[in-house]
């Protein structure tokens, strides 16, 4: 496993950064104090739309989760928590407008901050070291050989190995998709497909609208996100794509009037908090993939620049079980 270093940055921070692809981050780090980890919607520490995470700093014995540079909104005491003399493993997870921090090994986090105005969209992480320390870091799903700005980062097999260590196991379960914030056309491992649309192959999709996680299609030749919403096709330059890294069986089967099929995956939810299914349906004879609103009795697609209703369609299903997204 490749070692990198991180200097001695002093009172300002010198982030390297490294691409997010799933909603876990995991890492490996040997030093005395002031650990930094900062989540970015790019590879660049001087935007202001940034959260910092803290390890070990305020003279060492404090942990702190800051937005936009100048707003502490989570801060712990953590006496000893990093050591010069030996590698400590940590693991961050940004799932549900949630940021989660915690120690390889351990199910709880011991920091974690839920924002009122919904997470920034991060696509990117960045490490450094300062204030009197400088650092080694590991990042276990590291590709041999692969360059520190750009190496891709995979949780799964770190998350086993991580429930194999606890004495309180929880229920196994196999995960059938997970979502994977992208924009401009960036795509995952394993991308859930949505079927033939116009221009080609789609792909499921959600982005953040009004308050809501809305469902769509990812159109991968315009680098965007169809959602339907408020009876238009929006394009979103950033969104999540649905991957399954798992390879778990789903598939496509029948629904209408807003019910769904057992096995049904909940892949959104409304302005108003109700819950969304995965739903697709033909326009014009080509697939759109949208959003199926239970209380609607419909599934919304995006097409042509409008969104369209439809009672009868298909939903994206799981036929393996145990399971959960």
């Amino acid at each position: 496993m490749s070692v990198y270093e991180s200097e001695d940055c002093g009172e300002t921070r010198r982030y390297t950064f490294r691409r997010i692809q799933t909603t876990a981050i995991r890492f490996q780090v040997k030093a005395g104090h002031d650990v930094a980890i900062c989540l970015s919607p790019d590879d660049n520490e001087e935007l202001e739309d940034v959260y910092e995470i803290f390890i070990g700093c305020w003279g060492g014995g404090e942990s702190g989760i800051r937005r936009h540079k100048d707003e502490d909104v989570c801060r712990v005491e953590t006496p000893d928590i990093v050591s010069d003399e030996e590698f400590r493993s940590f693991w961050i997870k940004i799932q549900r407008g949630v940021i989660k921090v915690g120690r390889s090994g351990q199910k709880h986090p011991f920091m974690s901050y839920t924002d009122p105005n919904t997470l920034l969209h991060v696509t990117w992480y960045g490490y450094s070291t300062g204030w009197g320390a400088s650092g080694e870091w590991m990042f276990p799903d590291d590709d041999e050989g692969s360059s520190s700005s750009s190496s891709a980062m995979s949780s799964s097999d770190s998350e086993a190995e991580d429930i194999n260590n606890l004495e309180d196991r929880p229920i196994m379960y196999k995960r059938p998709a997970r979502w994977v914030p992208a924009k401009g056309g960036y795509f995952p491992r394993h991308p859930v497909s949505g079927g033939e649309g116009p221009d080609g192959e789609v792909y499921v999709g959600m982005a953040h609208h009004e308050g809501g996680y809305i469902l769509g299609m990812v159109v991968p030749d315009q680098g965007c996100c169809y959602i339907p919403f408020g009876g238009e096709a929006i394009a979103k330059e950033e969104y999540f794509v649905l991957s399954n890294p798992g390879t778990v069986n789903i598939s496509w089967e029948p629904g209408s009037k807003g019910k769904v099929p057992s096995g049904a995956l909940q892949g959104g939810r409304s302005e108003d908090g109700e819950p969304l299914y995965i739903g697709r349906t033909s326009v014009d004879g080509v697939v759109s993939v949208g959003k199926v609103h239970p209380s609607h009795g419909v599934c919304y697609v995006p097409y042509n620049g409008t969104e369209h209703s439809h009672r009868d369609y298909e939903v994206l299903c799981i036929q393996d079980v145990p399971c959960k997204i």
